[in-house]
């Protein structure tokens, strides 16, 4: 017969854990999740400054290779036009000046202060020098040239005269002078017919005729291109409209996140190189603008090179970081801001770039 479980033998068989032991088990959860959290929180801020530096890297990187193929395109098409253009009239505004300008810095007014510049250039493929009149040559008629493989249909064209520039778009080329019927005759000599849209003028009067004629491409391609920095936002904004003439053109945005913008002329030395000059004094936008023809040419054409900088910064926020010094070009130009913290703390984090752009087409044209 089976003897019974007695009461003392039955709390022997009990199992479990004690409170004590539970909240020790509790103690070593709470450890591991704090660990845990710590490692996320690393990982997550390692990641986010991964992101922002790649996100800077990009948009600046952007930024510079834009920037450097519209500078080294400056002046292309006009250079060997420089003699004959530079006589334009001073407008005081590259919206509606003629004159063969490469590339026009805009002083921001300070370090902190982005700068801005316009590039001028065209993409003629037919002629890239000045071709003389063969006939008709007065305002409002139509353009006779001897260049009958030179110009096309919806090309832009600068009319120069001693006096004043006048720009037009080419509406159709007849093959010779106008002359009644559907076909006018084409002329042994080669000089071609331009009808052409009205011309606008630079701030001078209407000659009584034009001396030579420049073509500036096709529609779309002579460009006059105004670069800016606007709530970190670098935009491009065209400032002509199809017909050369100054139009209202909306801005559009290139990268975000460009903090500031700054450039340095490369004026020819005389000895081989070039001594690196801020927009101010006489480079100043407004002087070169306002200059008489002489001095337009003594200055304009010493212009060999540009260097820019520019100040990116990333997309994320971080609250550990602090005041960012950055420094831009070398003496005696050099630079430099320094980007607060903010009352709280924290910062984003920045990069910058800096590259030399040689203005190609002024060296290897003439253009004095």
């Amino acid at each position: 017969m089976r003897r019974p479980i007695t009461m003392t033998e039955t709390r022997c068989a009990e199992h479990g854990f004690s409170l004590i032991e539970i909240m020790v088990g509790i103690v070593i959860g709470m450890i591991a999740v704090l660990v845990i959290y710590q490692v996320y929180a690393a990982a997550e801020g390692i990641k986010r400054n991964t992101t922002s530096v790649g996100d800077a890297q990009q948009n600046g990187l952007l930024s510079s290779f834009m920037l450097n193929v519209e500078l080294a395109n400056a002046s292309n098409g006009t250079s060997y036009a420089f003699k004959d253009l530079a006589v334009c009239n001073a407008t005081g505004s590259m919206a509606n000046s003629l004159r063969p300008i490469p590339v026009l810095v805009t002083d921001g007014g300070g370090a902190a202060n982005p700068d801005s510049f316009v590039v001028n250039y065209s993409l003629a493929q037919r002629v890239v020098a000045t071709v003389p009149f063969a006939g008709s040559s007065a305002p409002g008629s139509d353009y006779q040239v001897q260049s009958p493989n030179g110009f096309s249909a919806g090309d832009l064209v600068i009319a120069i005269s001693t006096t004043a520039c006048a720009i037009s778009r080419v509406t159709a080329v007849n093959p010779g002078p106008s002359a009644p019927g559907p076909t006018p005759p084409a002329d042994v000599n080669g000089v071609v017919t331009l009808a052409h849209t009205p011309e606008t003028f630079d701030a001078g009067a209407a000659p009584a005729s034009f001396d030579s004629l420049l073509n500036m491409g096709p529609k779309g391609s002579g460009q006059r291109v105004a670069y800016d920095v606007s709530n970190n936002v670098l935009r491009s904004t065209a400032l002509w409209d199809d017909n050369g003439a100054p139009g209202a053109n909306a801005p559009n945005p290139i990268a975000s996140n460009i903090v500031n913008m700054k450039l340095v002329y490369g004026i020819d030395n005389g000895a081989g190189g070039v001594t690196w000059t801020p927009a101010t004094g006489q480079w100043s936008s407004a002087s070169i603008l306002a200059s008489d023809s002489n001095t337009f040419r003594a200055n304009v054409g010493t212009i060999k090179a540009v260097r820019i900088g520019i100040v990116v910064r990333g997309e994320q926020w971080d609250k550990t970081l602090g005041d960012y010094t950055w420094t831009l070009f070398s003496a005696p130009v050099q630079l430099s801001g320094t980007i607060p913290a903010a009352a709280g703390g924290g910062n984003y984090r920045y990069r910058v770039y800096e590259t030399t752009i040689p203005l190609r087409n002024p060296i290897w044209n003439p253009v004095s």
